[in-house]
C-alpha cells in the first residue's frame, strides 16, 4: 500500500527545491533544472565533493517527484467559469486556502 502524502511532505519537499509558497509548473521545472545543473555530481570531479553532490541530487529529485505527483493530481477546471475568473486574476493560492486550510501559508 502506498504512503499517503502529507503537508509536511510536500511542504519539506517544496523547501528542498526552494519553491515559494506558489508557483506554476514551468517555475517548479526551471527551479529543478537549475538544481540539477548545480548539483549534479558529474561536474564535479573531487570524489568527497561528488558523493555529496550525489546525494544533493537524490534529494532535490525525491523532492521533485512529490512536488510532481501531488501537481498531476490536483484538478485542473475547464469549465468556462473557472476559466474566466483565473483570467480575472484569481490566484491559485486564494484557492488553495479556501478548499485546504491554508496549507500555502508559512507556519512560523
Amino acid at each position: 500500500m502506498k504512503k499517503l502524502v502529507t503537508f509536511k511532505d510536500i511542504d519539506d519537499a517544496r523547501k528542498i527545491l526552494d519553491l515559494p509558497d506558489s508557483a506554476s509548473m514551468e517555475d517548479i521545472k526551471n527551479i529543478h533544472r537549475k538544481l540539477m545543473l548545480k548539483y549534479h555530481p558529474d561536474i564535479h570531479h573531487d570524489s568527497d565533493v561528488k558523493n555529496a553532490y550525489e546525494e544533493k541530487t537524490k534529494e532535490i529529485n525525491h523532492a521533485y517527484k512529490i512536488i510532481m505527483n501531488y501537481c498531476a493530481k490536483y484538478p485542473i477546471s475547464f469549465n468556462r467559469d473557472r476559466v474566466r475568473e483565473v483570467e480575472e486574476g484569481e490566484r491559485i493560492e486564494d484557492h488553495l486556502r479556501r478548499f485546504y486550510g491554508g496549507w500555502v501559508t508559512k507556519e512560523e
